[in-house]
């Protein structure tokens, strides 16, 4: 079995690389549980039951503060601000599962004790544009880097078929546009693709932001998916998760 060192967690939240910040990250998943208990058989009702209601999804991260890098803009404004895109990953490395969902932060505490490392935390629910979606568990095709050509970039994984009933949802964080860039979610049936479908499109982008990618229904018979970008003027810096759910 393998197990892993909190070394390296990554979290990208909207367009920012919160990762080399923090030194905390949880993310709680559950759902609600809703009590469905019944008068039983005679003498056979001993216990509760309950099932599943609501899915609810937040993020919790903690590390040090920085005034010059982005952190505390960033923190601050999304505060009341849209819902941003937020994905982490136990490594964030092409091929590494991801969670990823639309969050809005609620919480953000900053400065601490004398003497002491400026603390900072912050707390993020999943948003009222995410709709039942919830949190999607997918993997890692871009890993955060920069491009500076169109093609195909980062790693084609094999999510595999798109069931009846089922969706695909892809979101790509850019900390960096460059001028521009627009990049497209691919599939096909093996990773040569020969016969590439384009599933997604982001941008143009020309803000450093998250794109949350209109989700696609299935089903959907290829298994492979790879991200290309389309259009590029200057260099961006990308990173770009994809999973069925």
């Amino acid at each position: 079995m393998e197990t892993f060192a909190a070394n390296n967690i990554c979290t990208w939240f909207g367009g920012f690389d919160l990762t080399t910040d923090l030194s905390q990250t949880t993310m709680p998943i559950g759902f609600d549980g809703l009590d469905a208990t019944t008068f039983g058989p005679l003498g056979q009702r001993t216990a509760r039951s309950r099932v599943a209601g609501l899915e609810d999804t937040s993020s919790q991260v903690a590390g040090f503060w920085q005034a010059a890098n982005g952190l505390d803009e960033t923190a601050f404004t999304s505060l009341r601000g849209a819902p941003q895109v937020i994905t982490h990953s136990h490594d964030g490395a092409e091929g590494s599962p991801a969670y990823f969902y639309r969050a809005a932060a609620f919480t953000y505490q900053l400065f601490g004790n004398i003497g002491e490392l400026l603390p900072f935390n912050l707390t993020a629910q999943a948003a009222k544009g995410n709709g039942a979606t919830g949190v999607v568990r997918g993997f890692v095709l871009k890993t955060l880097g920069e491009v500076d050509a169109t093609g195909a970039t980062g790693t084609p994984i094999e999510l595999g078929e798109v069931a009846e009933g089922q969706y695909l949802y892809a979101a790509l964080h850019v900390t960096d546009p460059g001028t521009t860039v627009t990049a497209v979610l691919e599939s096909d049936e093996d990773d040569g693709f020969a016969s590439a479908t384009t599933r997604a499109t982001f941008g143009p982008i020309t803000t450093a932001s998250g794109v949350w990618a209109a989700r696609v229904a299935g089903p959907i018979t290829d298994t492979f998916y790879r991200l290309r970008v389309s259009a590029l003027t200057g260099a961006a810096t990308v990173a770009c998760v994809a999973g069925i759910k």
